[in-house]
């Protein structure tokens, strides 16, 4: 049968079409190392594990998107010697790495991935600054410095209509010093006013230090379990006598710890508490992970830890498989997870040449209504 031309030309769209539509349906997998302690001799092991169980959750999530993982695993211990383990011929077709979890293992593993154009996730804390000096490397984690940067930062700017009130605890123990000296000079530049008093202060004259006619926020010199539980008998004293007066409390990301048994005093005192993680283990969402968690691996997440690391792993890898799945090897992870459960990211690049620091910051809210909210920056 001979078609005339018009028939030919609109055959020819269908079929230019379909090809198109097939082409964009082919799925490219990402293919992801994972070079962490993946045994259940210690607690670094089990962390591990579970942090890859979360990887693994989300790889089953993303293909609902189209996204496919193919995961290579090696049970990178403590005494381990990367270069052999790299030596598995499945490690050069990595795209990038989850690890290592110590710290003498990162120039071995983030050589080989140069070498072969790949990229090196570091979730766990890691010594000597790997983001920046190599230029491959995301580094989750935020060293204490770094994370006490940050917090002055972003109080400095949420609080910018506050008073701050700055608690001397006389707790030699557990001193945060350093963290009130870095925030009041920031403070400072940023002209917010600051006033000095301490937990043995008399009552009264413990008040003189609060302003009447604007909202006050109260940090503690300390973050210590019996500065606290001062600061809350005193505070607690002021609130009755002075109902004019109108207060938050500043806290440390220690605090967290204490949740489930300080959550009331928290949430009297409209508490803010600096973290770039946090477990909400009532928020919906996260119960439906978690129960997918146990019903796949037969088992709970480690309760004894705060962060959740398979939760962590779960929101590490959304993150970076949607990345990566979109821009390849040139993702910068300049984009915030705002559908994290519990670990947020957003990353910037350190310096001119060095890798990728998470900046992403949050402050959990305790609300006086007994609500909690995250403030995210």
């Amino acid at each position: 049968m001979i078609l005339n031309s018009k028939k030919q030309t609109i055959l020819t769209l269908i079929a230019a079409l379909f090809f198109s539509i097939t082409t964009a349906l082919a799925i490219v997998p990402i293919n992801v190392g994972v070079a962490l302690p993946l045994h259940n001799e210690d607690g670094d092991g089990r962390r591990a594990i579970e942090y890859y169980r979360g990887l693994i959750l989300a790889a089953e999530e993303m293909k609902q998107e189209g996204i496919e993982v193919n995961f290579y695993a090696w049970n990178v211990h403590k005494d381990a010697d990367v270069n052999i383990i790299l030596q598995d011929p499945n490690a050069k077709k990595c795209d990038f790495f989850f690890g290592p979890m110590y710290t003498k293992q990162v120039p071995a593993l983030q050589s080989f991935a140069e070498k072969n154009g790949a990229k090196v996730i570091i979730p766990f804390s890691i010594s000597n600054d790997p983001a920046g000096k190599y230029g491959n490397v995301f580094q989750v984690y935020m060293e204490p410095p770094f994370a006490r940067q940050e917090a002055t930062k972003r109080f400095s700017e949420y609080f910018s209509n506050s008073q701050v009130v700055v608690v001397g605890c006389n707790d030699a123990e557990v001193s945060n010093g350093d963290f009130t000296s870095a925030l009041r000079t920031q403070l400072a530049v940023k002209n917010i006013p600051v006033t000095l008093t301490s937990l043995t202060t008399k009552d009264e004259l413990f008040a003189k230090a609060f302003n009447t006619q604007k909202p006050n926020v109260v940090v503690l010199n300390s973050s210590s379990n019996a500065s606290l539980k001062e600061a809350f008998k005193k505070l607690e004293t002021l609130a009755q006598a002075h109902p004019d007066i109108k207060f938050s409390l500043f806290g440390y990301t220690d605090w967290l710890t204490y949740t489930e048994a300080y959550s009331p005093f928290y949430h009297k005192f409209d508490t803010f508490i600096p973290t770039h993680s946090f477990f909400n283990p009532n928020a919906p969402a996260t119960k439906v992970i978690m129960e997918k968690y146990k019903q796949t691996f037969n088992c709970e997440m480690l309760s004894q830890y705060n962060p959740r690391f398979g939760l962590m792993g779960y929101d590490h890898g959304r993150f970076f498989f949607r990345g990566f799945s979109k821009m390849g090897k040139d993702y910068k992870g300049v984009y915030a997870n705002n559908d994290a459960l519990q670990s947020r990211i957003h990353f910037a690049q350190v310096g001119r040449n060095g890798g990728m620091q998470n900046v992403g910051f949050k402050f959990i809210h305790f609300k006086k209504d007994n609500s909690v909210s995250e403030v995210s920056f």
